[in-house]
């Protein structure tokens, strides 16, 4: 039985990828999960590389996708998981593994990013005195450099 389940994934593998070596995470999730009666709405999330539900990985490890492959697939994603205590709890209770439990409780660690703001410039121009008078950044603002009255 393993002998075909290997053979069908290296077909499948073929024909989604052009090679057995190029199957993406996502194509091959989607194959074991389908193979395994996920529900067609779950294949086709796995397919898009959309990102999981808890009910998903829920759903995968109740099919018995290889925790590998769910892993795999959630790093390609790399979607972020805030994870309660009643969350965890019910995701052992599915049968989630405790290596795909610890790598969404550290996803919001893996995808926090610096925000960057570009540079911004004030200038503050007023047409009636022309540019060389009350025109110029914040320090314009609180002094006057000639000008009209």
């Amino acid at each position: 039985m393993k002998t075909i389940l290997l053979f069908l994934l290296a077909m499948s593998s073929v024909t989604l990828g052009g090679c057995a070596t190029a199957a993406s995470p996502r194509s091959l999730t989607a194959t074991m999960a389908a193979e395994r009666g996920a529900p067609a709405a779950l294949v086709k999330t796995l397919q898009r590389g959309e990102r999981l539900t808890l009910a998903d990985i829920e759903r995968l490890a109740i099919l018995k996708v290889p925790d590998d492959t769910t892993l795999a697939y959630l790093r390609r994603n790399g979607a972020a998981y805030d994870l309660t205590l009643a969350q965890i709890d019910q995701m052992r209770d599915a049968g989630v593994s405790v290596r795909i439990i610890d790598y969404l409780l550290a996803s919001p660690a893996r995808v926090a990013r610096t925000v960057r703001y570009p540079r911004m410039r004030f200038v503050f121009a007023y047409p009636h005195y022309g540019d060389g008078h009350y025109s110029g950044g914040f320090a314009h603002v609180f002094g006057h450099h000639g000008g009209h009255h």
